[in-house]
């Protein structure tokens, strides 16, 4: 119940409460959810039976976790609906809260499912050119730890709901309400918080990979997937330096289209930048490129490639290729990807 505040007769929220609906109605949040993943595997099998190792298991664990920490927003919004409304009337709008909540965790559990995780599994992993995980399974070398879904529509929600949290501040403030201002504060906080752990969290726990000859990169382009590899390296000497000319294939993977998108659309890549690397962290800039560009449209199973030159030192060791997407701003603060502040990097060795 609403309590009354010892220094007056202004109500104050009923943490006890609130907890005692939203940790019963949480072992239902979990049941749904756990009951979606359960359906997927079992009317898709055996689709999903490459997927069944210790590596989706940790990753599964970590978005339960995440799903978990979303669901505490309701104790945020429990300081907004006690204050404004009677007991019967928040309990009310509490369940509409939940229910919201809810229905939109079922839809994003089956977004994220159909649009990120299927199109990932391929049932023939023989056929995959990947990196060996702890298990000694074959994993995708990915510019994202993180489902990219995931990551823009947490990015854009938190750009959204930082304006709105800010707005409500600056409308309390000059409404004169303070407590609300306390409140509105609180949640942005939390809220930061909350997403900068998750932003360093999953670049701290990335890793450097250098991938070898033949080797695939994926880069997510939300609703599919773009491999790149590297098929050949020849050297030329060029007076004081070397002279490096990489050809580098890039194929539009169609085992990784999402079945929300058409089968023959073409897709043009987002721009990328490549330099190469020595072991001292010197960087190479590319001098000139021939062949197709990397910004040339594909549709479903094409692939080309590019010839790109460099010039090194010949006292350069350790060289290795660096292919990522051009960062703009938003990418460093976009959680799980490669771009991100201090998140580790997916080389080819040269």
């Amino acid at each position: 119940m609403t309590e009354v505040s010892p220094t007056g007769n202004k109500p104050r929220v009923d943490l006890k409460d609130a907890a005692r609906f939203w940790e019963r109605q949480r072992l239902w949040y979990n049941g749904v959810l756990l009951l979606i993943v359960v359906l997927w595997v079992v009317l898709t099998w055996p689709h999903f039976r490459p997927a069944m190792n210790l590596i989706a298991l940790g990753k599964m664990t970590v978005l339960a976790l995440l799903a978990n920490l979303c669901y505490c927003a309701g104790y945020a919004l429990e300081g907004f609906i006690q204050p404004l409304a009677s007991r019967a009337q928040w309990r009310k709008l509490r369940w509409a809260v939940w229910a919201g909540g809810m229905l939109f965790a079922i839809l994003l559990a089956n977004y994220w499912i159909a649009d990120e995780i299927y199109p990932d599994v391929n049932q023939n992993t023989a056929a995959i050119v990947g990196v060996k995980g702890m298990t000694g399974s074959v994993t995708m070398a990915s510019n994202m730890n993180f489902p990219a879904p995931l990551a823009v529509l947490g990015f854009l929600g938190a750009c959204g709901g930082l304006l709105l949290a800010i707005a409500a501040l600056v409308i309390f403030w000059l409404a004169h309400k303070r407590k609300f201002v306390r409140y509105a504060a609180v949640v942005i906080g939390a809220s930061l918080f909350t997403y900068f752990v998750l932003l360093i969290g999953f670049s701290l726990g990335s890793r450097t990979s250098v991938l070898s000859r033949g080797q695939e990169k994926y880069f997510c382009e939300i609703d599919c997937h773009l491999a790149y590899s590297i098929v050949d390296v020849n050297t030329q000497t060029a007076g004081d330096s070397n002279a490096y000319l990489v050809t580098l294939r890039t194929r539009f993977d169609e085992t990784t289209i999402s079945p929300s998108r058409p089968r023959d659309a073409s897709l043009t890549p987002s721009p990328r930048e490549v330099s190469l690397i020595d072991n001292t962290g010197r960087q190479y800039a590319l001098v000139s490129s021939s062949g197709t560009s990397l910004m040339t449209p594909l549709r479903p199973a094409e692939s080309y490639t590019t010839k790109l030159e460099f010039r090194v030192p010949k006292d350069a060791a350790g060289l290795r290729l660096l292919l990522n997407t051009i960062p703009a701003w938003p990418d460093h603060l976009v959680i799980g990807d490669e771009n991100s502040w201090m998140h580790k990097k997916t080389y080819f060795a040269l």
